[in-house]
């Protein structure tokens, strides 16, 4: 199956085509943050609601954010 890879707001998002049907997303600089759509589109944007869930989780449990996501992060607002 293919997969490709997209810069968002200064993220790399891995895509994946999966076999049963749809896409597999996963951000490149945080593993744990990952989704599933039916088209590109809406894996990329279930892609940032992961990461935005992933970034209240990670301040409600002290957990460190990689600081590329940080400069990510900070570019983008």
């Amino acid at each position: 199956m293919d997969s490709f890879k997209v810069t968002d707001r200064g993220l790399t998002y891995l895509i994946e085509e999966v076999e049963e049907g749809g896409y597999f997303g996963q951000v490149v600089e945080l593993p744990a943050c990952m989704t599933e759509g039916t088209t590109v589109d809406e894996t990329i944007a279930n892609l940032r609601q992961a990461l935005t869930l992933y970034l209240e989780m990670a301040r409600q449990e002290d957990i460190e954010v990689p600081p590329a996501v940080q400069r990510a992060l900070a570019a983008t607002t």
